[in-house]
């Protein structure tokens, strides 16, 4: 097992942050969010930011220096949704790409380390900054892009 550093979490300076949208690659991790007894729910956020600013999405986002993959998905989820997960499950990986980056006049490069993660849906879910609106589906979507439904059928959803 490989030994286990401090995550290093404070912020990245804005200028730096946006060259680094510019010229690499971000690992970021997506989360597919399980609820309900027989874990028959899952939650998406309405996205506020680019890219796929108002599209329902899982929530997720830039893995920290040291940070265990399972653990920067349970962050992830706390921060954006006020809810606490557990049994992260790693379903896969996803390269993704878009024309419309973070910055304007910039691309996206993202390599998604996708998870699930189960949580008690009788709590309130409390959105962050990043997101208009949060909602719990049982089905997918044919209209959702084809990124959300391939990882919402790992996770065993129709």
């Amino acid at each position: 097992m490989a030994k286990k550093f401090p995550v290093l979490g404070e912020k990245i300076p804005e200028k730096l942050y946006r060259e680094v949208h510019r010229v690499l690659p971000l690992v970021c991790t997506d989360v597919i969010v399980v609820g309900g007894k027989s874990k028959k729910f899952f939650l998406l956020v309405k996205r506020k930011n680019e890219p796929e600013k108002g599209k329902w999405w899982f929530p997720g986002g830039r893995i920290l220096k040291n940070e265990l993959l399972a653990d920067a998905a349970l962050r992830k989820v706390k921060q954006e949704t006020g809810l606490r997960g557990k049994n992260p499950r790693q379903l896969g990986v996803y390269e993704y790409f878009s024309p419309v980056g973070y910055y304007q006049g910039t691309s996206s490069h993202m390599i998604a380390v996708d998870y699930s993660v189960e949580v008690n849906v009788d709590r309130k879910v409390i959105l962050d900054w990043q997101s208009s609106d949060s909602k719990w589906f049982s089905r997918i979507d044919p209209r959702w892009d084809p990124y959300v439904k391939t990882f919402l059928r790992k996770a065993g959803f129709k």
